[in-house]
């Protein structure tokens, strides 16, 4: 079976850095490009840390194109995960020299897939503001798109760690609002599921016996990724980001529900929530398919073999 095109647009972000990881070392993805949005810190140091991830890995061949450096309709909250720099505590990146691509990420995404010789599947995780304004600019090209596959979302709490509204979306409502409308197949991997690949004890120990460079950079990001997430809400790291990655590589990792999907933006206590109607019963149909539960130890398994593969770092 032939790898997956794929294209990630990201606010890197730790968890975002090591979804780019896993893209690079999967066979399973061949990974076309990556664009950058701003998130989880501004645009230019969004776009400052996917370069310094890629060389690291070694991936300096693939292109990176940035994007929107605010949402499409209202002033940029930035994420707090993940440290002022959107990357915090990982010293041992080298300083980006790796040239970006002329091309607005927009247009880098429409170039790609017009060229493509089969569908794409877009991998947004971070806000959507990028993909929604490629879909707004260059509507003719979203039958290119095989399929979204984005971190986002919220649908309904299974525990307190469940919030009414996950940052992505809340971030750019509109932009969400947008790509969930498009008519393009887009699955929606959300704190629901997310929220149950957690770097725990267990986690750390497994990850602590992969002695390479790669190895030791990756348990620095979760070990200060951790301790952000541990402070704020009692548990470890959330992989939020590999795991909608991990989908492209194995769909039968998660459980899925076709629902349609709402977006709120009005709403003072619940802005950016999406609210799902899995029965149908406003009479709307289907607009997304819903991530509801996740095999966790196969997912980590499979992070720990793209993280053990022996070549490059």
């Amino acid at each position: 079976m032939s790898a997956t095109p794929v294209l990630i647009d990201c606010d890197p972000g730790h968890d975002d850095a090591i979804a780019l990881v896993m893209a690079h070392r999967s066979p399973d993805i061949d990974l076309l490009g990556v664009t950058t949005v701003c998130g989880n810190a501004t645009l230019d140091r969004t776009t400052t840390n996917a370069r310094r991830i890629m060389e690291f890995i070694g991936a300096t061949d693939t292109p990176i194109a940035e994007g929107c450096r605010e949402p499409l309709a209202r002033p940029l909250v930035l994420g707090t995960a993940d440290g002022p720099s959107g990357l915090d505590g990982t010293p041992d990146l080298p300083e980006a020299s790796m040239a970006l691509d002329e091309r607005h990420a927009v247009d880098f995404i429409a170039d790609t897939l017009a060229s493509a010789s089969e569908p794409i599947t877009l991998v947004p995780t971070g806000p959507l503001t990028n993909i929604a304004l490629f879909l707004l600019k260059y509507p003719h090209l979203k039958d290119r798109i095989g399929r979204i596959v984005l971190m986002g979302g919220a649908f309904y709490r299974r525990s307190e760690y469940i919030t009414p509204t996950e940052f992505n979306i809340f971030c750019d409502p509109e932009a969400a609002n947008i790509v969930v409308n498009s008519g393009v197949d887009v699955t929606m991997v959300g704190l629901d599921v997310t929220m149950h690949v957690l770097v725990e004890e267990p986690q750390f120990a497994e990850l602590g016996k992969i002695d390479t460079p790669l190895g030791k950079v990756v348990l620095d990001w979760l070990a200060f990724y951790e301790k952000l997430h541990r402070g704020i809400m009692g548990v470890g790291g959330a992989l939020h980001d590999p795991l909608a990655l991990a989908v492209v590589i194995d769909p039968s990792l998660i459980e899925t529900r076709p629902a349609h999907i709402a977006i709120d933006l009005t709403g003072s206590h619940m802005f950016g929530a999406t609210v799902a109607d899995f029965w149908n019963e406003r009479g709307e149909g289907t607009n997304v398919t819903i991530a509801t539960s996740v095999d966790s130890d196969r997912f980590f398994d499979l992070l720990y073999g793209l993280l053990r593969d022996e070549r490059g770092v």
